[in-house]
């Protein structure tokens, strides 16, 4: 419950309160663990307090896609899953905890819950922001543009520093829906012409050659 404290201006005490009343538990999740599927209620939401998970879909080819991800203090629900061919469902990247909140129990209960709107107003902004940026990356023509308009994206939200990726070169592929062994011989070239550094998954963009 401590881990949840600050989170859009909770108390202690209204958290307590919340988890006696059924509205709020706090769960713990290994590797690659299920947390919300489609068969799941509608009104739960999902607030990730550590770790990272995934919203993936599955064809009926098997083929898994990453569509969006979630880190800490980031927050997902059923009702933003989009319509997709086959299954889709929020995973676990690693080890995890989640805090889960029933919004219909919430909004019955609370019906003068100053935070409620604030939670859901940030859920779906978070929700369009990201999808709109993945949408971006995905429409860029070239497998290079796409790396460099995520690469960008991250550089702008982790700062300039270099940033690190949030997930494996496997994962990145399958976010970026491309070819995991030509990803890897485009940021071999994209590193020897001097574009970016990388240490491990560590990168850093050399803005001068980038202008």
């Amino acid at each position: 419950m401590e881990q949840f404290i600050g989170f859009w201006d909770l108390t202690k005490e209204q958290q307590e309160r919340l988890a006696a009343d059924g509205m709020l538990n706090i769960r713990t999740f290994g590797k690659r663990k299920v947390l919300m599927n489609q068969d799941d209620d509608a009104d739960n939401v999902g607030v990730m307090l550590s770790g990272t998970a995934f919203l993936e879909s599955m064809n009926q080819e098997g083929q898994r896609r990453i569509l969006d991800y979630y880190e800490p203090k980031e927050s997902f629900t059923r009702k933003c899953f989009p319509d997709v061919e086959g299954v889709c469902y929020v995973i676990s990247r690693s080890g995890c905890q989640v805090a889960f909140l029933n919004d219909r129990k919430l909004s019955s209960a609370y019906k003068k819950y100053e935070k409620r709107g604030q939670l859901l107003e940030e859920i779906l902004m978070g929700t369009q922001k990201r999808a709109l940026m993945h949408a971006d990356v995905l429409g860029q023509k070239t497998l290079r543009q796409k790396l460099m308009t995520y690469f960008q994206f991250l550089n702008r939200r982790k700062g300039k520093d270099g940033f690190s990726l949030p997930f494996s070169y496997t994962d990145c592929a399958d976010y970026l829906f491309v070819d995991r062994s030509a990803m890897m011989r485009e940021l071999g070239r994209m590193k020897e012409e001097g574009l970016i550094r990388t240490e491990g998954k560590k990168i850093w963009l050399e803005e001068k050659k980038l202008r």
